[in-house]
């Protein structure tokens, strides 16, 4: 009996699959001895995501009755599913029947190369299946402890037991991995080019305040900057495409049943897969969602997020939206129980594995360029945590990267840039840069000579006091959480910073560091303090993603995180002055009449500068101690200021040139004596703003042109990507402007 077809049917699936498909259908009716044959109503398609163009839908055949779905697969690569899925079926029967869907039919071979399967319906019905992409957060968390659990403990119970130990180079490792995306100068190599990062002249990459290896470095291997360690990994059975939409969960009663998921789309099936890396996928699928726009983090939640993955920490997962932290920790530990007596290989075989599907996510296209280059920052934390357990010297100390004043994962021109921007550091210097439109301005509380101010991530502006009590506003003036100080305190004023990156701050007491974070909503977590060698450290009040001590004989760079060392240089003699860009890419020290500059990858700078006490007579000049001066370093590095008791002068760091310099009037060379109420900051453009005794001034104007202010200033400070001024006064106002 030819099978019946209605024709509203026919011509749907003429229409979405070609004439091809439904001819294979009549094939099939004479093999099956199928009569009817019509879709389900309204036509059914996968809720999910399917990522390889498949067409799906659902037909009711008899006899016998039947609800089947069919999948029409693209040629190439996809058109293997077939033969993959009934490996996957014939692995493990117990596990198969449990939580795959069976073929009760061969699959179809067509003419133009595309297959066409038939498989069950998981759970034998569709109003109460979805994929866990589609479920509540608590609902998709026991699903996901569920999937990991059954992957490592029951699908690959035998190789647990069984397996022998493999061993490779990391290198090996990621080109195994990505070799589809890797090798011809594929995706993932053309979005390293959009991210400048393809040159073997960069082994170490700068990001988020820390050195890390070059990721794609890491996969090619043999760079003699870069160690290729051998590890050993386990290989069993793997989906190899498990993101969320590709399980089916059902529901009974309205619940979720976590224990009665199902897998599909086994395309990528492998009986000799990185045990990491189905888990891996699974972890960064949950996560997309929160480094797209619809439910993007905030800046300093995104950085705690990447070392909460690689480096799990309660003090990071503090400072992360909870349900993102409950992600990463409920695969973590399920995985971690599941591979019990595994321990340490498994924690670098899991971090290469999520090294490898980071790379693997920056090439789809669904994902925002935002959250693309997440993912490449992601590869790079987690190389450079598998590089430090095994022993790479340098790692834990992370020295400084080659390129100097940029972040490393920044999009080339054209594309989208991710984080805070800066102006280009070719800008020429603009003398008269000034405040312009006044934000919002508030009240801090009591009097404060000593008060430090500073801006956060995402403009948030932060007020220190003398005993390191903190205060914290949004830009638009909302307070939020801070904390109060305590004795003793501080030794002068500027003995505090605020972090960039993160919601920290941080206050040096005698012989130690205090660092507070403050998650998103809530008030301070101290760390444990950070002792200070023996003898006298000063802050350098200048930095941001990183920060800077010195004992007048070495400037040690350290982490925000936990004030670790970075990387140490010698101070000249006498050291007078010192200041560091945002990043520390940009480092100046000066003794009283030698202004050193450090930038990152380049030769040392070296300039002189007039400095004497001008306004006293020459005989007391001679009797006089060499006097002190103030530097600034503008926030990318791009542009350094001196201020004197002679001159002021502005250096273009790139050359070195010289763009700005004038003698200081009498008045100002009197001003800048003391310490109380000092400060000099400088913008991307070279302009200088000079607290001096409490005024502020533009110095880089003839004349030292004078600002309108309310009260005397205590602090000046500017924001991350130079475009906001705060000054703190000391009857504890504080006002914000635009630049």
């Amino acid at each position: 009996m030819p099978l019946r077809i209605p024709q509203e049917d026919l011509q749907w699936i003429t229409t979405h699959c070609g004439q091809e498909v439904v001819d294979g259908l009549l094939r099939q009716a004479q093999d099956t001895g199928w009569s009817d044959l019509h879709l389900r109503r309204p036509v059914w398609t996968s809720p999910g995501t399917s990522y390889n163009g498949a067409v799906l839908f659902i037909a009711l055949v008899a006899p016998p009755r039947q609800q089947l779905v069919v999948k029409v697969i693209c040629a190439g690569p996809p058109g293997r599913e077939a033969a993959a899925h009934t490996a996957a079926l014939n692995a493990v029967g117990t596990f198969a029947q449990q939580h795959l869907v069976d073929q009760p039919h061969p699959s179809l071979d067509l003419p133009d190369g595309r297959a066409v399967m038939f498989q069950e319906v998981a759970g034998d019905r569709l109003t109460d299946v979805f994929p866990a992409g589609a479920l509540t957060h608590e609902e998709r968390k026991t699903v996901i402890k569920a999937v990991v659990q059954g992957l490592l403990s029951d699908w690959n119970e035998n190789v647990l037991e069984n397996a022998g130990l493999e061993r490779m180079t990391v290198s090996e490792f990621l080109r195994r991995e990505l070799n589809d995306v890797w090798t011809g100068g594929g995706s993932l190599q053309a979005f390293g080019q959009e991210l400048r990062v393809l040159d073997p002249s960069r082994p170490w990459l700068y990001s988020d305040g820390m050195r890390l290896p070059n990721p794609y470095l890491l996969v090619e291997g043999g760079h003699s900057a870069l160690m290729d360690p051998v590890i050993t990994i386990l290989r069993g059975l793997g989906h190899g495409d498990l993101h969320l939409d590709n399980i089916l969960v059902p529901r009974e009663e309205k619940l979720v049943q976590p224990q009665a998921y199902r897998l599909i789309d086994l395309c990528t099936f492998n009986m000799s897969a990185d045990l990491g890396r189905d888990v891996a996928t699974l972890l960064l699928s949950a996560l997309v969602r929160y480094m797209d726009h619809e439910q993007e983090l905030p800046h300093d939640q995104r950085h705690a997020l990447l070392r909460f993955m690689v480096d799990p920490d309660a003090a990071h997962r503090a400072r992360i939206v909870p349900e993102a932290a409950e992600l990463v920790a409920t695969v973590r530990r399920a995985a971690r129980e599941s591979m019990t007596g595994w321990g340490d290989p498994w924690e670098r075989q899991f971090l290469l594995s999520l090294m490898a599907t980071a790379l693997r996510f920056t090439t789809y296209t669904k994902i925002s360029e935002a959250g693309r280059t997440w993912f490449a920052r992601l590869a790079a934390h987690a190389g450079g945590e598998v590089l430090f357990q095994s022993g790479e010297k340098g790692i834990g100390a992370r020295p400084w990267p080659l390129e100097p004043g940029k972040d490393s994962f920044s999009l080339a021109p054209g594309f989208a840039r991710v984080g805070p921007t800066t102006r280009e550091r070719t800008v020429e210097f603009v003398p008269d840069e000034v405040p312009r439109r006044r934000l919002w301005d508030t009240r801090t509380g009591a009097p404060d000579a000593l008060a430090v101010v500073g801006f956060g991530p995402d403009d948030t502006v932060v007020a220190i006091d003398n005993e390191g009590g903190v205060r914290r506003w949004t830009v638009a003036g909302d307070e939020l959480p801070g904390t109060t100080g305590r004795a003793p305190r501080l030794r002068l004023g500027h003995q505090s910073l605020v972090a960039s990156l993160t919601h920290t701050v941080l206050v040096a007491r005698p012989k130690q560091l205090e660092i507070m974070h403050f998650p998103q909503g809530s008030g301070a977590i101290p760390l444990r303090p950070v002792p200070l060698d023996n003898g006298e450290h000063f802050l350098v009040t200048s930095g941001g993603d990183v920060f800077a001590t010195h004992n007048r004989h070495e400037l040690t760079v350290r982490n925000f995180e936990d004030g670790t060392p970075i990387e140490t240089l010698s101070c000249p003699p006498s050291m007078a002055a010192s200041a560091v860009s945002i990043d520390a890419s940009v480092v100046a020290m000066a003794s009283s009449r030698e202004v050193h500059i450090y930038p990152r990858g380049q030769e040392p700078i070296r300039r002189s500068v007039a400095n004497s006490l001008v306004f006293l007579p020459k005989l007391m000049r001679k009797a006089t101690p060499d006097p002190g001066l103030q530097l600034a370093v503008s926030p990318s590095g791009s542009h350094v200021g001196c201020v004197t008791f002679e001159e002021v002068v502005v250096w273009r760091t790139s050359d070195g040139s010289e763009v700005y310099s004038r003698k200081l009037t009498k008045r100002e060379s009197k001003e800048a004596v003391g310490a109380k109420g000092m400060r000099l900051v400088c913008t991307e453009t070279g302009t200088l703003f000079w607290l001096r005794r409490g005024r502020l001034s533009i110095p880089t104007m003839d004349g030292g042109t004078q600002l309108e202010q309310s009260g005397t200033g205590a602090d000046v400070a500017l924001s991350r990507n130079g475009r906001l001024i705060a000054l703190l006064s000391t009857d504890g106002r504080l006002e914000v402007r635009a630049l």
